[in-house]
């Protein structure tokens, strides 16, 4: 056993000196982890080796560690968040993208990390499954299909039904498209631009590309369109059968993009497989409800916002108020935690060939050399496999007591279900400026045409993701109580955000718990449109969540009734209720599930 623990020992060593050498990064920090791997700035989270994945799956591992490196070296995070925009499934295909134009940059550099991450895909493709009709189907024909367009790797599986997919989606644009990208894998920035372009075309974005972004695009067009004698692209264009509402950046009207060849292609089953796929437009489409612009939109990392400095005293200041809540919070953290552990007693399966030695059986091992080695290894449970979404207004009238006992509940929460094995994330909505910011002056140097929409900048923030430790991330908390990052609240976009956020996690049980203290207000927006309109795409937002019912939908209102508007939904009066009311709400959702299974 020793000796098998120092060939662990040895291969982490050589894995970290492989991964600071690719990565060209003295800093690089590699830590083993049981969760899954993840990459956040230059720390690599790679999941614990034993013996038993060493020997199945070495390439697997090292792919990983690979994939994580090349995005250090290869990756500009700055120039990535430059072309993020508020439509997530968008965002994920646009991440999946770009990762994969780091793999092909890297694998033009390493042959080695090249077979690696090609046979990790085929693994993928054969043992990964996908329900069909689930978001994540389109995001992963995304996926690998720009893989092997850019690498020029055929792949197994699942490829071929993603390959027609895409093929469907851009049809005579196809060769065009990935031509493209593969021209500019050496220049994120150029590459992003492509990328956006296309995704624009197909519906994701409600704002065109404008500026520089659309100009340069442009001219490229014009100038493939010479290259190539393509006298007849407009009338293609033309021709197509399937059309998607986008909001136009410079009219109130809505425009009108159509698609390549989607009914085109003669293949019944493809046409199935794509029949959800505009059900994950922006609900504000089915509702009438539309957007002036989205260009100066954002989603933020709460550290992004302010220095690590002023990070760090607001924290301080956030700590420093826990004393007075300090009864509050020793309550909370310990009898959630107790009918947490309750419901989750571990369970084992015995006499196993691998897995954890069981110590029971030492004895017998010793008095009879003829015994085996016994192993265990621990029953999964449905309960641990659990996130918990909090989404807080963070609207100016959440100012002073109630934003701060909303923080350190949160704090409490993620650190009490942390231990308890749940996941947790934490995020914010509200605007980056009062009376409505950018997208108002652009309106007005528009000529303020009619019934403009939403008219404000969106800020939504990211204070804690899933994927990352309550110990990583606690200090991010501190930024609420910042002076004048609380503003106005647009909750049906945010309630939306959220949504689809938890949509594309993998855990089974999924929680999305709102603090607000009040309806909808941004004047920008109510000053120029219906009194109701914030509030009507607030009802039909929680109507397709609650009816789609894969997510547990709670909401907790502070001085305000919120029950016109969730059907789970409980309103305090002081906000020094709200850690009890937490505690209740979570136990209520744990116990019922508890019973359930």
């Amino acid at each position: 056993m020793l000796e098998n623990e120092g060939l662990i020992d040895q291969f982490k060593k050589s894995l970290s000196a492989t991964v600071k050498s690719i990565g060209k990064s003295k800093d690089i920090e590699i830590n083993f982890v049981e969760d899954a791997s993840s990459i956040d700035g230059k720390n690599i989270y790679l999941n614990e080796p034993n013996l038993e994945s060493l020997k199945k799956n070495l390439n697997y591992i090292r792919a990983e560690a690979d994939t994580m490196a090349l995005e250090i070296r290869l990756h500009t995070n700055e120039i990535h968040q430059n072309y993020i925009s508020t439509n997530n499934l968008a965002n994920e295909i646009f991440n999946v993208v770009e990762q994969s134009r780091i793999e092909a940059e890297g694998s033009k550099l390493f042959k080695g990390i090249k077979f690696n991450i090609l046979q990790k895909h085929k693994y993928d493709l054969n043992n990964n499954i996908v329900k069909k009709n689930e978001i994540k189907e389109i995001v992963n024909a995304f996926r690998y299909v720009s893989y092997s367009e850019l690498v020029g790797q055929e792949l197994n599986g699942k490829y071929s039904s993603y390959k027609k997919i895409i093929k469907a989606k851009l049809g005579n644009k196809y060769d065009q498209f990935f031509k493209k990208l593969k021209d500019n894998i050496s220049n994120q920035k150029k590459f992003a631009e492509q990328l956006q372009k296309i995704l624009g075309y197909l519906g994701f974005f409600n704002n065109e590309i404008t500026g520089d972004q659309k100009d340069q695009a442009d001219r490229e067009d014009n100038e493939d369109n010479k290259d190539t004698n393509n006298k007849n692209a407009n009338d293609d264009d033309s021709k197509n059968k399937m059309e998607y509402d986008i909001d136009a950046s410079s009219t109130d009207s809505k425009q009108t993009v159509s698609i390549d060849g989607d009914q085109d292609t003669g293949d019944e089953s493809i046409e199935n497989e794509l029949d959800y796929f505009p059900k994950i437009e922006n609900i504000e489409k089915s509702n009438e409800y539309h957007v002036y612009t989205n260009k100066f939109d954002e989603i933020i990392k709460a550290e992004d916002l302010c220095d690590l400095k002023e990070l760090e005293r607001l924290r301080l200041s956030l700590d420093q108020q826990v004393f007075t809540f300090q009864f509050l919070i020793a309550k909370i953290a310990n009898r959630l935690q107790r009918k947490l552990q309750a419901q989750q007693n571990r369970q084992w399966e015995f006499n196993l060939e691998e897995g954890y030695l069981d110590t029971s059986r030492l004895a017998k091992i010793i008095t009879n050399p003829n015994h085996k080695l016994s192993f265990k290894k621990e029953k999964s449970t449905e309960f641990k496999d659990t996130i918990v979404t909090l989404l807080i207004d963070n609207s100016g009238s959440m100012r002073g007591r109630p934003i701060t006992v909303a923080a350190l509940c949160s704090d409490i929460l993620a650190r009490t279900l942390e231990r308890c094995l749940i996941k947790t994330e934490i995020l914010g909505f509200t605007t980056k400026a009062w009376k409505g910011g950018k997208s108002r002056e652009k309106w007005i140097n528009e000529g303020k045409p009619s019934n403009p929409g939403r008219l404000n900048d969106l800020r939504h923030i990211v204070y804690k993701s899933g994927d990352i430790s309550w110990r990583r991330s606690k200090k991010n908390l501190g930024l609420l109580l910042r002076e004048g990052i609380l503003k106005e609240n647009v909750d049906g976009e945010a309630l939306l955000w959220a949504f689809n956020r938890l949509q594309y996690r993998q855990e089974k049980r999924k929680v999305l718990i709102v603090i607000s203290d009040g309806a909808p207000v941004d004047d920008s927006t109510l000053s120029v449109n219906p009194g109701n309109y914030l509030e009507r795409n607030l009802r039909n937002t929680i109507k397709i969540i609650e009816n789609k019912g894969d997510i547990d939908l709670v909401a907790i209102g502070i001085g305000h009734d919120v029950s016109r508007y969730y059907k789970k939904a409980v309103t305090i009066m002081d906000v020094d209720q709200l850690g009890e009311v937490l505690l209740n709400e979570l136990s209520n959702i744990f116990a019922t599930k508890n019973k359930s299974s």
